[in-house]
């Protein structure tokens, strides 16, 4: 039947999902529909599911001809006023949730998949629930198609039951949200993992026999205890890219379509010495076997290949060369030491499972991982405070392992907290929305460029949640605009979404270790397969967003008389003496100023047309990206002590002075 072309597939479709869902699911309120208009786009919607008169009660079903999958894209799917000649079934149905205030739910189904999704914030990381109806019915399994049937009845949208007075509970709201209060515990696992398993890494590796290099750094203070810290957090942020990629299942690198023969068999055979040697995902249950945790370290050996697989590239493995976290720069010193078994699996059990109540364990979902869950294990890890005993060969927190006070930790210091993901969303629509179609308006000739211009700064960035939703939203035009019938696909979003973060994000942020995560996660989210984690050091900054230069041209102004107002402890003889200087001086810099004397040129000399080649570099290959930081930390370099930065340095260092006599 399905291989017929004498007859029209999406007639044919229609009807057997309109009797299916109406039989079979309970759809009883179901019928064609002509569209839905929101604001001036017209959403070219096949049916309809409930009460016509109330759209906040009718479910959105598009039905696409069995030939046509839901990801592929047609000309009847275009949504009119979007400028975009073909969507997908799937597109149409999530642009109309996301723009529609009147609807929350719809159905896409092609007669073989039907697939349930929700409104979203973003269409990078699209999610939902996919039904293999023909492999259902085509096998007879009806104990799993009563599985579906449960999940998808008509009572779940809220269509049965109820009255106009108390309408019927939406149970796919619901279960939403108790799926979310759900993710809610699992990230306080999470949270708590992290905190363990830094503990049981950290104390690993000072008691393992074979690592007196590493006791030796850190007794002679060649390895601080905060560098110390750094490096594990560096090994766990290590851990967390290799857990989420494995699972989205990037990395090893899978055989293509277009493959022949002989690399399909290559890049297979990679594939399973991965996943049976040194895939991380192996660990997970491995980590449950007391039997496993052995004094051995031939765990950590097979870790550390996967770690230099990915930093330089490994073909056998299947592992493509990203660089950046894995970098040998990243973790030295516990590159080079040893680990148990014990210890690691201890500390894959922290990471991998969370507690359940009740006592049972659950494993963590790093492939939907999002920022809520880096989120929260920056705000724990912000509250540590190191301490290391060599004598006693321990690792662990004041406060946590040992008695003591933490009133001095960084969060308490700098004032730093997480910004939940409702407040980043309402700053993303009043903030962002509006420059990208006022930069879009302006440049109708030449709006890929116009888009890719745009930069965002977050000055507080903390774990990078509000960079990451800009970087969304910038990709989803982008990938928008690229398109010449407006079908966007998954790699298309990727790609857009990588060049996003490459060119528009910046970020600042006074804690070292809010910068490490927010471009952890900046290279989670911008990852694409077959390229290397991008530089992205010149745009993640350590700074304080409260003081320092936001104008180079106030360098030409010189220093304010305000710098010289006295403060506590400061000398009232020594201001007035210094204020006064500092006015003929800036009478000085009037006169040269009048007579078009310039003291500082912001030209090459200064650096920044140096700075903006830098930028223009590509990094496609590692070996470019590397060319890129080489050059990056050149510049740093040379204008360590240029004109420009001294300058800087006099101006700002003007109101940091303490301006006390000296004796």
């Amino acid at each position: 039947m399905l291989e017929r072309a004498d007859y029209d597939a999406q007639y044919a479709t229609a009807t057997f999902v309109a009797e299916l869902l109406r039989d079979a699911f309970g759809f009883a309120a179901m019928g064609t529909c002509t569209g839905i208009t929101v604001g001036e786009r017209s959403y070219p919607i096949t049916h309809l599911a409930g009460t016509p008169d109330n759209p906040q009660r009718a479910l959105p079903i598009v039905v696409a001809p069995h030939t046509l999958g839901l990801d592929e894209a047609d000309a009847r799917f275009a949504i009119a006023g979007s400028g975009s000649r073909k969507k997908t079934a799937f597109q149409l149905a999530q642009e109309l949730l996301n723009a529609s205030p009147d609807h929350q739910w719809a159905i896409v189904t092609n007669g073989k998949t039907l697939r349930l999704l929700r409104d979203a914030a973003t269409l990078t990381r699209p999610s939902y629930l996919d039904l293999d109806l023909q492999d259902l019915l085509s096998g007879q399994r009806f104990a799993e198609f009563a599985y579906a049937w449960r999940l998808l009845h008509a009572s779940r949208a809220g269509l049965v039951g109820g009255t106009s007075e108390t309408p019927a509970p939406v149970v796919w709201e619901a279960w939403r949200e108790a799926g979310q209060e759900e993710g809610t515990r699992v990230r306080d696992g999470l949270r708590l993992g992290v905190t363990e398993a830094l503990i049981t890494l950290g104390q690993g590796f000072v008691q393992h026999p074979a690592n007196d290099a590493l006791r030796l750094a850190l007794q002679d203070g060649n390895l601080s205890k905060e560098a110390y810290f750094a490096q594990l957090l560096r090994l766990i942020y290590r851990f967390i890219f290799v857990f989420s990629v494995e699972e989205r299942g990037l990395v090893p690198n899978a055989p293509q379509n277009d493959d022949d023969p002989p690399t399909t068999r290559v890049k297979l055979a990679a594939a399973q010495t991965y996943a049976q040697g040194y895939a991380l995902a192996r660990l997970r249950d491995l980590a449950l076997r007391r039997r496993a945790r052995t004094r051995f370290d031939d765990l950590w050996q097979s870790v550390k290949i996967t770690f230099r697989g990915l930093a330089h590239g490994e073909p056998r493995l299947g592992l493509p060369a990203l660089g950046g976290l894995f970098a040998p720069s990243q973790c030295p010193e516990l590159d080079g030491a040893q680990l148990t078994n014990a210890d690691l699996l201890t500390a894959m059990k922290s990471m991998r499972w969370a507690s359940q109540m009740g006592g049972s364990l659950a494993p963590i979902d790093y492939r939907n991982m999002g920022t809520e869950e880096l989120g929260s294990v920056y705000e724990s890890l912000l509250e540590l405070v190191p301490e290391v005993d060599l004598h006693a060969r321990t690792f662990g927190f004041v406060g946590l392992t040992s008695e003591g006070s933490t009133a001095g930790n960084d969060r308490k210091l700098t004032g730093s907290y997480y910004t939940p993901d409702s407040l980043v969303q309402e700053l993303i629509k009043s903030a962002l929305d509006p420059v990208i179609e006022q930069r879009l308006a302006a440049n109708p000739t030449n709006p890929v460029e116009a888009l890719l211009a745009i930069r965002v700064i977050d000055p507080a960035c903390g774990s990078g949640h509000f960079l990451l939703a800009a970087a969304r939203r910038l990709a989803e035009r982008l990938a928008a605009l690229r398109s010449p019938d407006g079908a966007v696909t998954p790699l298309a979003y990727r790609h857009a979404l990588r060049e996003t973060i490459a060119r528009c994000i910046f970020g600042v942020d006074r804690n070292p270790m809010a910068i490490e995560l927010a471009r952890t996660a900046l290279w989670l989210e911008g990852f694409e397969e077959g390229r290397p984690l991008g530089f992205l050091d010149h745009h993640l900054q350590c700074g304080d967003a409260l003081l320092g230069l936001t104008d180079l041209q106030a360098l030409e102004k010189s220093i304010a008389k305000e710098a010289f107002k006295p403060l506590l402890g400061d000398d009232k003889e020594v201001c007035k003496a210094l204020a006064k200087a500092n006015a003929a001086g800036l009478k000085q810099i009037a006169k040269d100023l009048q007579s078009g004397q310039a003291l500082l040129g912001f030209d090459n000399a200064s650096g920044l047309q140096t700075l903006r080649a830098i930028e223009a570099m590509s990094a496609e290959t590692p070996e470019e990206v590397t060319a890129k930081e080489q050059a990056y930390r050149q510049f740093l370099a040379q204008t360590h002590h240029s004109p420009l930065a001294l300058a800087a340095d006099l101006l700002v260092g003007a109101y940091l002075s303490s301006l006390a006599k000296i004796t």
